[in-house]
C-alpha cells in the first residue's frame, strides 16, 4: 500500500482487513459526520419532550434529530482518542490523535502526549489541582459506522433512520461495553464491517446519579457483503480520520517548534513514523 492512497479492502484477506479499520490493534487480541449518542435530557431546546435513554442523532437526510432504540449499528472503523474539556471554558482545549493501541503514545495538539494524562499509577503524587484536571482529560473510543432504527422525532412523529452514516464516540462508563463488542468481534474471527451490532440502553444509578450505558449484541446473524455503497462510506470515514489527524499533527509541529527541548528528536521521529502512513492507518499502527 502506497503512503498517499486510501485503503481498498476489495483484495485483502480478513485480517489484513481488521487490520486497515482498527479492529485488530497488531496485539493478540468530524468533519460533518453526525454524531450518535444516548439522550441524558428530557427537552430540546425547543421544549419538547424527548425520550430519555435513547439513542439521539441529526439525520441529515431530513434535518432532524431522531430518538429510538434498540438500534442496529454496522461498525466501520475503530479507534481511540484523547481529549482535554476545559471547564471554564466550556470547549475541548486538546485533542490527540486518533490511534488503535494504548501502547501508541498519542502525540496531541499542544506538543504532548495522550493529552496530558497521566497513568493511574502514577496520580497519588499529583496535587489535588492536577488531579481534577486529570478528571478533565477522557479517552474517548471513536467507532465510525452506520446506524439505523425505528424511532420519533422531538415533535413524536414517527421516522425511520436507515444506514446513516455516523460516529459513536463514547468514554465512562459506556467505553468498556463498546470496546468489549468489538474485541468479541475480533476474538470471533469476525470483521465488523460485515456485521450488525444491536445495541439497547440500560438505566443504572450511583448515588443521587442516574445514568444510561449501552447493552450490546454482537451475535448478529448472516455476514453482510461489502458493496460499492459500503467502500464509498469506508472512503468518508477514512477521510474524516485523516482530516482530524492531519490537523493534530499540524498543531503538534508548531506547538513544538515553539518549545525546543532535549525531547524534541525522539519527538520528531514519531511524527516522522506517523507522516510516513496514511493518518487513518494511525488506528492500526
Amino acid at each position: 500500500m502506497s503512503d498517499n492512497e486510501l485503503i481498498n479492502i476489495n483484495q485483502m484477506t480478513d485480517e489484513q482487513i481488521m487490520k486497515a479499520i482498527g479492529q485488530d490493534d497488531g496485539t493478540s487480541s468530524s468533519d460533518g459526520i453526525p454524531r450518535l449518542s444516548i439522550n441524558r435530557s428530557p427537552e430540546d431546546d425547543d421544549g419538547n419532550q424527548i425520550p430519555v435513554g435513547n439513542f439521539s442523532v441529526f439525520d441529515t437526510t431530513i434535518g432532524k434529530v431522531a430518538y429510538g432504540k434498540p438500534i442496529n449499528f454496522r461498525p466501520f472503523i475503530s479507534g481511540m482518542q484523547y481529549m482535554h474539556y476545559d471547564t471554564d471554558k466550556g470547549e475541548y482545549v486538546n485533542r490527540s490523535v486518533i490511534f488503535s493501541s494504548h501502547k501508541d503514545e498519542a502525540i496531541d495538539m499542544l506538543g504532548g502526549v495522550n493529552c496530558g494524562k497521566v497513568p493511574y499509577k502514577d496520580r497519588d503524587s499529583l496535587t489535588p489541582d492536577q488531579q481534577m484536571i486529570q478528571r478533565t482529560i477522557r479517552c474517548y473510543r471513536l467507532v465510525y459506522g452506520v446506524v439505523s432504527f425505528d424511532g420519533v422525532l422531538a415533535n413524536g412523529e414517527k421516522h425511520t433512520v436507515e444506514n446513516l452514516p455516523t460516529l459513536y464516540r463514547v468514554s465512562g462508563t459506556a467505553f468498556l461495553p463498546l470496546s468489549n463488542a468489538i474485541k468479541r468481534l475480533k476474538d470471533s474471527g469476525k470483521v465488523m464491517l460485515k456485521q450488525v451490532l444491536s445495541i439497547d440502553t440500560e438505566r443504572q444509578k450511583k448515588g443521587g446519579n442516574t445514568f444510561y450505558v449501552p447493552v450490546i449484541d454482537t451475535k448478529s446473524g448472516a455476514e453482510l457483503q461489502f458493496t460499492k455503497e459500503d467502500n464509498d462510506t469506508l472512503t468518508v470515514f477514512q477521510q474524516a480520520v485523516k482530516k482530524e489527524n492531519d490537523e493534530v499533527i499540524a498543531a503538534y509541529k508548531n506547538a513544538r517548534a515553539k518549545k525546543p527541548s532535549d525531547q524534541d528528536g525522539e519527538d520528531a521521529k514519531v511524527v516522522e513514523e506517523m507522516d510516513d502512513k496514511l493518518p487513518e492507518e494511525v488506528l492500526v499502527s
